[in-house]
């Protein structure tokens, strides 16, 4: 099969002109825009805009935050627009669907990203060097053989080039040559391509982007790439376990928010409890929505979040009782293969949000089988509750509270006094002026490591 680089100026531009026209996969794409005006540039031999167009497209390609894969910002980038894009037949694998018309579609969009692949760089610089020579000489008679071939790309025509004609020198003043700096291309090689980065579905995504590199037609992975996003989701899903809800776009929950819990022996009961229950959810046995209520700073959130350290498969979603698209994104969730906990964190005490979120999900009945609904509130819940699990995270008396902290110790390899570790307990409590807290708990144990000799 020939490339861009056995190709011609007239052939090459021709040839990309009819890829960039027929792929519709990247939609609104800034870098695809750019390329676009660039061989349009290119075959009108509007070499400064050209030049212009091609360092907006290098631009977009920086600024897409696409996946370091290949050692190619531009075939990077074509990866992401098929793998990584929340794309329509993304959305239909996952879901489980199966349009073949879809299937089709899909086929020859991979098809055209492989053959696309192919373009580098120098090509381009080398293109836009043919056309500055073009630009001294004039045919004698007829349109320049890229018109032509460009106007058989839309007339579905041969895009063969043509004869070439004997050729003169242009009449009156020659056109203003460029210079070598425009010819100096930011080259979109980078070197050695190596993941830096994590993402969740990895072991899938690794063997996805070496099969896509090394295949000269695309469009036979569809399959392929059909069976990952039906096992693994897609989009973000593909990347991150833990989300957070923010004006109803999905963000990654920050790494600081995930630390393991320590298991201690106060809240042994609500932990275990609140594990058994998410175990028979990921196993598809039946489970219960669980609202985890007692003071602020007990440590509800955090054992919610501890799960995804306890449980790998796990994926879950944070959000606020107050955001407006809670429904919406339950929907999404439930378009997903896999099973999510959506955490709805710190529920007002006088229940109106809790009966608000019952009425627009239908007491339950319209939350997906593959979402498990947890809730944090200072309150329990009222008698005609959408939680059926309650557990119950009461502040903790002084006794407890100093076993906590010298748990807290001894996970770390402490053995701390007794006597002095009650007394260190004492004054917090007296110059906290509150309740004692799991989150107090850690700050003492933190201050007795730091006067430790």
């Amino acid at each position: 099969m020939r490339t861009f680089r056995d190709m011609s100026a007239e052939e090459g531009l021709s040839y990309g002109l009819s890829l960039l026209c027929r792929c519709t996969l990247p939609g609104k794409d800034p870098a695809f825009f750019a390329l676009v005006g660039l061989f349009e540039r290119l075959a009108a031999c509007e070499l400064p805009g050209a030049v212009r167009a091609y360092h907006e497209a290098t631009a977009a390609l920086l600024d897409s935050g696409d996946r370091r894969v290949s050692g190619d910002l531009f075939k990077d980038h074509l990866l992401s627009l098929a793998v990584h894009k929340g794309h329509a037949f993304a959305r239909m694998a996952a879901d489980g669907g199966r349009d073949e018309a879809l299937l089709a579609i899909m086929q020859e969009e991979l098809t055209i990203l492989g053959e696309l692949a192919q373009l580098r760089s120098e090509d381009v610089a080398r293109y836009a060097k043919e056309r500055q020579q073009a630009l001294t000489l004039r045919p004698r008679q007829g349109k320049d053989p890229i018109s032509v071939m460009s106007s058989a790309v839309w007339a579905g025509g041969s895009t063969r080039p043509l004869p070439r004609e004997e050729s003169e020198p242009a009449p009156g003043a020659p056109p203003l040559p460029l210079s070598q700096a425009h010819f100096a291309f930011t080259p979109w090689e980078y070197g050695r391509a190596d993941l830096a980065d994590r993402y969740i579905a990895d072991e899938a995504l690794e063997e996805i982007y070496l099969r896509l590199l090394a295949a000269k037609d695309w469009g036979a992975f569809t399959e392929d790439l059909y069976g990952l996003f039906s096992t693994y989701g897609c989009g973000a899903f593909l990347r991150n376990r833990a989300f957070m809800l923010n004006g109803g776009q999905l963000l990654p929950l920050p790494e600081n928010a995930l630390a393991p819990l320590v298991p201690t022996s106060l809240y042994e009961r609500e932990r275990v409890a609140l594990m058994e229950n998410t175990i028979r959810f990921m196993r598809g046995d039946k489970a219960e929505n669980a609202l985890l209520y007692g003071g602020g700073g007990t440590g509800k959130t955090a054992h919610v979040l501890s799960l995804l350290h306890e449980l790998p498969e796990v994926r879950l979603v944070l959000c606020s009782p107050g955001e407006a698209d809670i429904p919406a994104l339950i929907a999404r969730l439930g378009a997903q293969p896999l099973r999510f906990v959506l955490l709805l964190d710190d529920i007002a005490p006088d229940g109106k949000a809790l009966r608000a979120l019952s009425s627009q999900l239908c007491g339950g009945r319209a939350v997906p089988a593959n979402v498990l609904l947890y809730a944090t509130s200072r309150e329990a819940p009222g008698p005609a509750s959408l939680f059926s699990l309650a557990l119950a995270f009461p502040y903790p008396g002084l006794d407890a509270f100093t076993s906590l902290v010298g748990e807290l110790l001894e996970a770390e390899g402490i053995a701390a006094n007794p006597q002095i570790l009650r007394d260190a307990c004492v004054d917090h409590q007296v110059d906290a002026r509150e309740k004692l807290t799991f989150a107090g708990a850690r700050r003492v144990a933190e201050a007795y490591k730091a006067q430790r000799p």
